[in-house]
């Protein structure tokens, strides 16, 4: 995918992409695959504290906020959510100074879609605790906004089941995704949906299943948003019958894909950091 290795610790290996996070992804030696965590940046300590607070409140069971000695260091804490997912918080990480786009590499995870078992626990958790935005929806699938300018952050997909659905990382450009694309097949990783442009979010998309049959998505040209969008429901995105997309060249997702958009669980570990 083009990501920067920075950093290696035992049995996990963190990479960065071109934005100024340390890490956007970590990858750790296990029995089977699953999520370990999802990780949040949060803005400043004192955000840190009260968004403790809060989850404290909605009855889960949060660690203590603390200095964090793992790949980038920084202040935060870790939960289980309603859900059973594992999640953390952090701010002051050690980022890096240097945030510009360098040519077909991913620049970030834009967003993390999760399927919901409990999907009404999981959207009161994600709006009335953490302040998120229903942004849109388009059945069976909800947008959830939070404080940046990209469209969504967190999808809840109603599927009864409380694993991955997938993780989407930011590309500069559509040649970006569409190299991307190319390289991915060149490397034994075929396309499983794409390439197309979505309806929510505005964005052109590809879809791939990783190593593990991980399910990831590149993304680009996402749509950015402030407090005056308005959130249109599922009947504003129907498309004519035989189209996925905006567009209507690609077809539907592989029965691969579909498959493995349930299949990741989350470890019985993940919701500690220390």
């Amino acid at each position: 995918m083009d990501l920067q290795c920075v950093e290696t610790r035992n049995d996990a290996r963190y990479f960065r992409g071109t934005s100024r996070y340390h890490h956007v992804l970590g990858l750790h030696c296990g029995a089977r695959p699953a999520v370990l965590r999802i990780v949040f940046d949060v803005a400043d300590r004192q955000s840190v504290d009260a968004l403790r607070q809060k989850i404290s409140a909605a009855g889960c069971q949060p660690e203590t906020p603390a200095e964090l000695s793992g790949a980038g260091g920084g202040y935060g804490f870790a939960c289980k959510d309603p859900d059973g997912r594992n999640l953390a918080f952090v701010c002051d990480c050690a980022d890096h100074a240097n945030g510009e786009d360098q040519p077909d590499r991913p620049r970030k995870i834009v967003h993390v879609n999760l399927n919901a078992g409990d999907f009404d626990a999981s959207l009161a958790f994600f709006t009335d605790t953490f302040g998120f935005r229903v942004i849109d929806d388009n059945a069976p699938l909800w947008f959830l906004h939070c404080a940046n300018t990209d469209h969504a952050s967190i999808v809840l997909a109603k599927t009864n089941l409380p694993t991955l659905n997938h993780v989407a990382f930011a590309m500069a450009d559509f040649g970006s995704v569409m190299r991307g694309m190319g390289r991915m097949k060149d490397n034994g990783y075929p396309i499983e949906w794409g390439p197309g442009r979505h309806g929510p979010g505005n964005n052109v998309f590809a879809y791939f299943c990783g190593p593990d049959e991980v399910p990831l998505e590149y993304a680009a040209e996402v749509l950015q948003v402030d407090d005056s969008y308005q959130p249109r429901p599922s009947s504003y995105w129907k498309y004519a019958p035989g189209r996925s997309d905006q567009w209507g060249i690609t077809q539907p997702r592989s029965a691969r894909y579909y498959r493995v958009q349930r299949l990741f669980g989350y470890t019985s570990d993940g919701d500690r950091l220390a």
